[in-house]
């Protein structure tokens, strides 16, 4: 069952990477004033965890790309009208046709126009914005050259730009010092526009890029894939899915990203079926109270990971707790496995 009021914990100085299924959002949460959001997953799951943490207020929104399972729950909050919204950036994308995305585009214009809100059709590299606290946001890509082509033309190389190669980079860091790197469903097209240029990207926290799944030419991605691993440097590697689509991650993904970073740590917010098929009946006692989409149907395997802003070493889910869910729950949990062997690794207590 999820938490009672009584049991939440409200967080005031945190970075949370929601579990909303399939898709990705992050709220950025530094004081009352100072909260952002990065992403908006689909259905209600950002707006029942703002509701839960009694936030009224959001400074801005970043959508990093088209698809609606990254912009749909923004549709709920506007909605709802329970909470209010200072900004909201975003790029054009005539090739999506989804009635969601239409449905997106004329609420927020409608929102603009009546003074709610600011609504902005550029998110390209370079774009800073503050929060009290001394924490900063920071757009690494995609560049303005792709974002002025626009996806279904060509780059200067002959390469198809899509929808997912102008997904937004972004970044968070506490006075000065970067702690998560957010590349969205960026693709192979996108990362390399992303590497042309020097940039220093170094992170303790990746969320993984596009869930863990395979877009475009896998032998160009993994390889570019691997350039970002070691260009980011983590310590902890998040995979948000949601269990039974699209059977991420993919496994060559979580071997990857063990094999290019001994000792990393692996959080899924679901829990994969290629970790446990059937679905193993638990009581999610490890979880942190935040708001998670799969908590009820004991679908979550990390569910919605809390970061302290101050002090990234107490990541919720605790590593002990979360490993004892995995060694009861996830028979075969792909990181817990050696890469070398696929036999099981012993995870850490």
């Amino acid at each position: 069952m999820g938490a009672t009021v009584s049991d939440v914990t409200l967080l005031r100085r945190h970075l949370c990477i929601l579990d909303v299924g399939h898709g990705n959002s992050t709220v950025i949460i530094s004081g009352a004033k100072g909260v952002v959001v990065v992403d908006a997953g689909q259905r209600s799951v950002l707006l029942e965890f703002l509701l839960q943490q009694q936030i009224t207020r959001i400074q801005s929104v970043y959508l990093s790309h088209a698809d609606a399972d990254h912009l749909a729950g923004l549709l709920a909050i506007l909605g709802a009208g329970t909470v209010s919204i200072g900004h909201v950036y975003v790029n054009s994308d005539s090739t999506q046709r989804s009635h969601t995305w239409d449905d997106l585009l004329y609420e927020l214009d409608h929102a603009h126009n009546a003074g709610s809100l600011e609504f902005r059709t550029e998110l390209v590299a370079g774009h800073h914005e503050s929060l009290e606290g001394g924490v900063s946001i920071e757009v690494h890509a995609p560049s303005r050259y792709l974002v002025a082509r626009g996806p279904s033309s060509l780059d200067k190389f002959g390469n198809r730009i899509r929808t997912n190669s102008i997904s937004a980079v972004l970044s968070v860091s506490v006075s000065g010092k970067r702690l998560v790197l957010l590349p969205a469903d960026i693709d192979s097209v996108g990362l390399a526009d992303l590497f042309r240029t020097p940039k220093e990207l170094g992170a303790p926290i990746l969320v993984y890029p596009h869930h863990g799944g395979v877009t475009g030419s896998a032998a160009s991605q993994m390889e570019l894939e691997t350039q970002l691993l070691a260009a980011v440097k983590p310590r902890l590697v998040v995979f948000s899915i949601g269990r039974g689509m699209y059977s991420n991650p993919n496994p060559d993904a979580i071997r990857l990203v063990r094999r290019s970073l001994p000792g990393v740590r692996v959080i899924c917010t679901q829990l994969s079926t290629h970790c446990a098929n059937p679905l193993m009946q638990s009581t999610a006692t490890h979880l942190p109270t935040a708001h998670a989409s799969g908590r009820e149907s004991g679908k979550c395997c990390g569910g919605t990971i809390v970061v302290p802003l101050d002090d990234v070493s107490e990541v919720l889910p605790h590593e002990d707790l979360h490993g004892a869910f995995i060694r009861k729950h996830a028979p075969t949990a792909l990181c817990m496995f050696n890469t070398e062997t696929d036999s099981a690794d012993e995870f850490p207590a």
